[in-house]
């Protein structure tokens, strides 16, 4: 589903009518899932300046196969699990942020909670001695399943590759609790 929106450009000010995108459906929209995957459905380019601009404004994205319920939404939202219907047993997540939402489709796509996700990040950024660190989940590689994290670092991406074993402890903790 879409709807038309005024965004105003960052650079020129001009304000311009875009479509946006406000539900998408992985099941029967892959193309569009490929779209928030590698970023391009959040950016747009100013006709009259050429500048790329970030839409950022809010919407709703439903994986029926990683059972994923997601809201882009950089305010706090209430969310709750739904107990019935076609969405009952999904999990229900906001992003405040376009990548917050890409990391939380990467890491259902590849069957990662995303809680124990988190934890195995802060255990990350603490064994780095880098609290300010800002890791995200990119994919998973290798036969061990090695983690792989990027951040950024003097105007660049970087890199980091963490064991498989350290998530499972991450998620064994959680599972405690």
């Amino acid at each position: 589903m879409t709807r038309e929106l005024e965004a105003t450009c960052r650079r020129c000010g001009e304000k311009h009518r875009l479509a946006h995108c406000s539900t998408i459906n992985a099941a029967t929209d892959p193309d569009l899932k490929q779209q928030v995957l590698d970023g391009s459905l959040f950016v747009w380019e100013c006709p009259h300046c050429g500048e790329r601009n970030l839409d950022a404004e809010p919407l709703l994205y439903i994986d029926p196969e990683a059972r994923l319920l997601a809201v882009l939404s950089a305010e706090e939202i209430g969310l709750a699990v739904p107990q019935d219907g076609p969405y009952a047993g999904f999990a229900v997540r906001r992003a405040a942020t376009p990548g917050a939402l890409i990391e939380l489709v990467k890491a259902f796509d590849a069957g990662l909670d995303d809680a124990a996700l988190d934890l195995c990040k802060q255990v990350t950024r603490m064994e780095l001695g880098k609290d300010a660190l800002e890791l995200r989940f990119f994919r998973l590689n290798g036969p061990d399943n090695e983690i792989i994290f990027t951040y950024p670092q003097d105007g660049e991406m970087k890199m980091i590759a963490v064991g498989f074993n350290v998530y499972e402890d991450c998620r064994r903790i959680l599972s405690k609790h």
